[in-house]
């Protein structure tokens, strides 16, 4: 393993600066040096872009290395350390509260015990609410034994909620190991009795079944394992079965009503996924009514709301619609939603535009766009990235662009060589390839040159473009090659999809 490199990836530009100073912070003279290297391995680990290491072949290299890795070491258990005592700074307090008892303070001690009690109730933080408790017994011998019944009464309770938070984490996890056999094993039975069965091992959290948390959890579980093992349609089934099989009364505890949404979102965003847009808006409209119901929830999921129901709309024949829901969203909240929801919607506003062949008005929202790739891949990851590029090359080569198209493309293949090896994103190069054949051969490009490719490399649609947003793009490119609108082709092509 690399630990320079697995750490300067988790690195800010605040990071380094601090880390160069630390580095330099005894020896001035010598640190220069390690500056030198730690700053070249920085960006070079952080690159998109493969570089060359110049220090590989210099005969200190490796001592500098040691000493870079011992100095990052101690520089993030230091950082670490600092960043604790500022959140935890009532633990310091504990320790000041340990030394007034051990001098036999009794009464100082109670006092401050009864405010880092209210403190500890504030932020329901039940293990420094223990430990206050535990003091308090440690001083009731020798001050105010008359409050014995008040904290016998408090650790009793405090015990059983930690014991619930433990139980809940053991819980999850045997879920989690159950299912990974039933995934390996193709089951598409729900998991509900796999559930139950497990509950009742925990008796402090065995009444808990109707907890619409638990539910959540578990169903985020059967996502994250089927997912895994891209069994996308297997998922739909399973998580089908377990949602209807969730007590009504789950869904009527208001108290929990952002948790419900959740669920909600997930079973939308999983119908969606699969194309089965009907039980997708089924599931839509629920969340829809609790975004109007509830404040916090239409902050969270207003924007992820307009998300589906735009992709939707597309493919429902309405992609003006689409466009006018997304541009009207932005336009009036763009300030009430995260950044990630607006690179979102802003996106795939961009692909909905390039669909419709409004082109210039695709490449004036991807212009705003204007911050670093490091940036957005931080921020959004890779994928999202490709795709933004992607849309961008589309755009230019639909408005003549012809050089600025190339040249993304190309950035594509060398930023992201190494991840366009991955099974998932085995699409990507054949595009560009299409791309590019267009762009040599406009007026020679047709059905019979775009299926023989298609036959080459083996392209399977219903696997491929099982993900909504793929489909676009080869909607895109067989238009150029037939000479057709492109919404025209993509309703076609969705048409055709078993």
């Amino acid at each position: 393993m690399d630990l320079i490199k697995e750490i300067v990836i988790t690195l800010s530009e605040v990071d380094k600066k601090e880390f160069e100073q630390f580095l330099t912070r005894k020896r001035p003279g010598k640190g220069r040096k390690d500056v030198e290297v730690f700053a070249h391995l920085y960006n070079l680990h952080n690159s998109s872009i493969a570089k060359k290491n110049i220090f590989s072949g210099d005969q200190n290299y490796h001592a500098l290395r040691k000493r870079i890795t011992k100095a990052l070491t101690n520089f993030l258990i230091l950082k670490k350390s600092i960043s604790e005592q500022k959140i935890n700074k009532r633990e310091g307090v504990i320790l000041m509260i340990s030394y007034f008892i051990e001098r036999k303070k009794y009464k100082v001690a109670w006092e401050l015990l009864d405010k880092e009690e209210k403190n500890a109730e504030k932020i329901k933080n039940i293990d420094l609410n223990l430990k206050i408790q535990r003091l308090k017994l440690t001083v009731l011998p020798y001050y105010n034994q008359e409050k014995f019944p008040i904290i016998k009464e408090k650790m009793i309770d405090l015990q059983i909620k930690q014991a619930q938070i433990d139980e809940f984490q053991l819980y999850f996890i045997q879920i989690r190991n159950e299912l990974k056999l039933k995934v390996l094993d193709g089951n598409v039975d729900s998991p509900t009795e796999t559930i139950r069965q497990a509950i009742q091992q925990y008796k402090n959290i065995r009444n808990e079944y109707n907890n619409p948390s638990i539910h959540l959890k578990v169903i985020e579980i059967i996502r994250s394992e089927y997912i895994i093992n891209r069994k996308f349609k297997v998922f739909e089934k399973v998580v089908q079965k377990y949602y209807n099989e969730i007590p009504a009364e789950v869904f009527k505890d208001l108290s929990h009503v952002n948790t419900i949404a959740q669920i909600e979102y997930i079973m939308s965003y999983t119908f969606l996924n699969t194309r089965e847009f009907e039980m997708s808006i089924k599931h839509l409209s629920k969340l829809s009514s609790l975004v109007e119901q509830n404040e916090i929830v239409k902050i969270n999921y207003q924007a992820k709301y307009i998300a589906i129901d735009s992709f939707i709309k597309v493919f429902d024949l309405k992609i003006h619609d689409a466009i006018e829901s997304i541009s009207l969203f932005l336009k009036n909240k763009k300030s009430t939603i995260t950044v990630q929801e607006n690179l979102n919607l802003s996106l795939n506003l961009a692909a909905f535009l390039i669909t419709e062949g409004s082109y210039s008005k695709a490449v004036k929202i991807l212009n705003f766009m204007f911050e670093s790739d490091h940036y957005y891949q931080k921020e959004m990851g890779r994928e999202w990235l490709i795709r933004k590029d992607m849309i961008m090359a589309i755009a230019q080569t639909s408005l003549g662009n012809i050089d600025n198209s190339l040249r993304i493309m190309k950035a594509i293949e060398e930023k992201h060589k190494d991840m366009l090896r991955i099974n998932q994103y085995s699409m990507v190069l054949p595009f560009i390839e299409l791309l590019r054949l267009y762009i040599d051969n406009p007026n020679e490009v047709n059905l019979e040159v775009l299926s023989n490719f298609e036959n080459k490399i083996n392209l399977q649609k219903e696997k491929v473009f099982r993900d909504p947003r793929l489909i676009i793009f080869y909607a895109w490119i067989k238009a150029k090659y037939l000479k057709k609108d492109t919404y025209t082709v993509l309703v076609e092509e969705f048409d055709k999809m078993p």
